[in-house]
């Protein structure tokens, strides 16, 4: 026998054998593959489609989830009036070093967002601390600036 006629007989044995293996179920398909198959599915161009996630996912109801840590209480919003406002910018032109605005926010009870709108850091203060953050880096040797410039690059790299 030639060999182009061993090879016509070996793809003719072997053709039911891979229509019969793309067709096996999901059961044979999970023990045979050892994976965690759930459906198998024969695709129009012959191929076979294994998945291992369910086709439909189970619905999670309330009662299925564990009880909550706390209760939820969305936030109180009361309105600010303009003698509040006026009495958080005043407090914060005073000492901004010790109205801070965590500290007005948690006396006024607002969100730190309100309090950087409402009573911004004056221009006085702001000099002042970017005066120190140049007297520190003045301070850094070699090593230690050139160690901060790269960690800098890298952030701006995310």
């Amino acid at each position: 026998m030639s060999s182009l006629a061993l090879t016509r007989l070996f793809k003719a044995a072997s053709r039911p054998a891979l229509q019969q293996s793309a067709a096996m179920s999901s059961a044979s398909a999970r023990k045979s593959l050892g994976t965690n198959v759930h459906f198998t599915e024969q695709l129009e161009d012959g191929s076979v489609f294994v998945s291992r996630v369910p086709k439909n996912l189970p619905q999670i109801t309330e009662a299925d989830l564990p009880p909550a840590l706390r209760e939820y209480k969305p936030a109180e919003r009361r309105p600010l009036t303009n003698e509040l406002k006026h009495a958080m910018t005043k407090l914060r032109n005073e000492d901004p070093a010790h109205w801070t605005v965590s500290k007005l926010a948690k006396k006024f009870e607002v969100p730190p967002q309100v309090v950087l709108m409402l009573a911004p850091c004056p221009k006085w203060r702001r000099e002042e601390i970017q005066g120190q953050a140049d007297r520190e880096w003045e301070a850094l040797g070699y090593k230690k600036r050139l160690i901060r410039i790269n960690r800098l690059r890298r952030r701006l790299l995310w």
